[in-house]
């Protein structure tokens, strides 16, 4: 999302990342993504947060199949994974929660590198304006 930060603030959104690890890891992860100030960069340790947006906890997919392709399409594309800090089995997703409260979009990842594309969140974001 970081790349796509500036569209979704001119879309009116106002973006989040939350993650599982300590709050010390947090800020080192953002630093070293680049991300700009404007995006909130958060964690819950607890993992509380991902249980309420119905996120997936799983070692199978942690270690499947898809996750290895997604991981070596990743290293085509030139990431290269830094050691893992916070919760390895807990999955990622991307939610849409408009003022109030209301969720109007939600991607379960199924595996790590399974993410919702910045275009598919942009093209929910503006349907739910």
């Amino acid at each position: 999302m970081r790349p796509h930060a500036e569209e979704f603030e001119k879309a009116g959104a106002r973006l989040a990342v939350i993650g599982n690890g300590w709050p010390a890891m947090a800020k080192s992860w953002a630093e070293h993504n680049g991300f700009p100030s404007s995006v909130a960069v958060l964690t819950d340790p607890t993992r509380k947060a991902y249980d309420l947006a119905g996120l997936k906890r799983s070692r199978a997919a942690t270690l499947g199949p898809r996750a290895a392709m997604n991981f070596l399409r990743a290293l085509r594309r030139g990431f290269r994974q830094g050691s893992i800090k916070g919760d390895a089995w807990q999955q990622g997703g991307a939610l849409i929660v408009r003022p109030g409260g209301k969720v109007v979009f939600r991607h379960v990842s199924s595996a790590p590198g399974d993410h919702a594309s910045a275009s598919t969140l942009l093209s929910a974001l503006n349907a739910a304006s």
